[in-house]
Protein backbone atom coordinates (compact mmCIF):
# COMPACT_ATOMS: atom_id res chain seq x y z
CA UNK A 1 0.00 0.00 0.00
CA UNK A 2 1.08 3.38 -0.58
CA UNK A 3 2.06 5.90 1.64
CA UNK A 4 -1.19 7.92 0.72
CA UNK A 5 -3.54 4.95 1.01
CA UNK A 6 -1.98 4.33 4.39
CA UNK A 7 -2.75 8.11 5.57
CA UNK A 8 -5.93 7.48 4.39
CA UNK A 9 -6.90 4.42 5.43
CA UNK A 10 -5.31 6.39 9.15
CA UNK A 11 -7.97 9.42 8.29
CA UNK A 12 -11.02 7.39 7.89
CA UNK A 13 -10.47 5.32 11.40
CA UNK A 14 -9.88 8.68 12.75
CA UNK A 15 -13.10 9.86 11.80
CA UNK A 16 -14.70 6.34 12.85
CA UNK A 17 -12.98 6.85 16.48
CA UNK A 18 -14.18 10.72 16.45
CA UNK A 19 -17.74 10.29 15.48
CA UNK A 20 -18.23 7.19 17.77
CA UNK A 21 -17.29 9.30 21.03
CA UNK A 22 -19.06 12.23 19.88
CA UNK A 23 -22.11 10.23 18.76
CA UNK A 24 -23.14 7.72 21.59
CA UNK A 25 -26.61 7.95 21.13
CA UNK A 26 -26.55 6.35 17.91
CA UNK A 27 -25.67 2.62 19.55
CA UNK A 28 -26.53 0.34 16.41
CA UNK A 29 -24.59 2.68 13.81
CA UNK A 30 -21.37 2.58 16.22
CA UNK A 31 -21.36 -1.24 17.17
CA UNK A 32 -21.11 -1.30 13.17
CA UNK A 33 -18.73 1.31 12.86
CA UNK A 34 -16.29 -0.50 15.52
CA UNK A 35 -16.00 -3.46 13.30
CA UNK A 36 -15.32 -1.11 10.26
CA UNK A 37 -12.76 0.69 12.24
CA UNK A 38 -11.16 -2.23 13.53
CA UNK A 39 -10.11 -3.17 10.29
CA UNK A 40 -9.07 -0.01 9.03
CA UNK A 41 -6.71 0.55 11.73
CA UNK A 42 -4.92 -3.06 10.81
CA UNK A 43 -5.14 -1.60 7.07
CA UNK A 44 -3.14 1.14 8.03
CA UNK A 45 -0.87 -0.58 9.75
CA UNK A 46 -0.37 -3.83 7.48
CA UNK A 47 1.61 -2.27 3.67
CA UNK A 48 -0.24 -5.61 1.87
CA UNK A 49 -3.33 -3.47 2.38
CA UNK A 50 -4.52 -2.86 -1.34
CA UNK A 51 -6.67 0.47 -2.85
CA UNK A 52 -9.18 -2.44 -3.44
CA UNK A 53 -9.45 -2.81 0.61
CA UNK A 54 -9.36 0.85 1.51
CA UNK A 55 -12.54 1.01 -1.10
CA UNK A 56 -14.02 -1.75 0.54
CA UNK A 57 -13.76 -0.34 3.69
CA UNK A 58 -14.90 3.20 2.25
CA UNK A 59 -17.90 1.54 1.16
CA UNK A 60 -18.80 -0.01 4.66
CA UNK A 61 -18.64 3.62 6.06
CA UNK A 62 -20.72 5.47 3.25
CA UNK A 63 -23.70 2.37 3.48
CA UNK A 64 -24.01 2.81 7.01
CA UNK A 65 -24.03 6.73 6.75
CA UNK A 66 -26.48 6.13 4.13
CA UNK A 67 -28.44 3.94 5.45
CA UNK A 68 -28.85 5.59 8.93
CA UNK A 69 -28.43 9.56 7.38
CA UNK A 70 -26.12 10.45 9.94
CA UNK A 71 -24.39 12.91 7.13
CA UNK A 72 -25.31 14.11 4.24
CA UNK A 73 -23.54 12.99 1.42
CA UNK A 74 -23.37 14.47 -1.78
CA UNK A 75 -22.95 11.26 -4.10
CA UNK A 76 -26.05 8.70 -4.46
CA UNK A 77 -23.65 5.55 -3.83
CA UNK A 78 -19.42 5.19 -4.18
CA UNK A 79 -16.85 6.92 -2.10
CA UNK A 80 -16.94 10.92 -1.93
CA UNK A 81 -14.71 12.85 -2.74
CA UNK A 82 -16.26 15.31 -0.54
CA UNK A 83 -17.26 12.76 2.17
CA UNK A 84 -19.05 14.74 4.83
CA UNK A 85 -18.45 12.41 7.43
CA UNK A 86 -14.44 12.47 6.92
CA UNK A 87 -14.72 16.74 7.16
CA UNK A 88 -16.97 16.32 9.75
CA UNK A 89 -14.85 13.81 12.03
CA UNK A 90 -10.89 14.87 11.34
CA UNK A 91 -8.62 17.45 12.25
CA UNK A 92 -6.12 16.78 9.76
CA UNK A 93 -8.95 16.68 6.91
CA UNK A 94 -7.74 20.58 5.96
CA UNK A 95 -4.69 20.13 5.68
CA UNK A 96 -4.07 17.35 3.26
Amino acid sequence: MANWERREADTLAEAIDKHRKNNPHLVHENAQLALIQRAVDEAANTVSTTAGDLTRHRGHVCAICRDSRVMDCDADQGWSENCAFIRANTTQYGAL
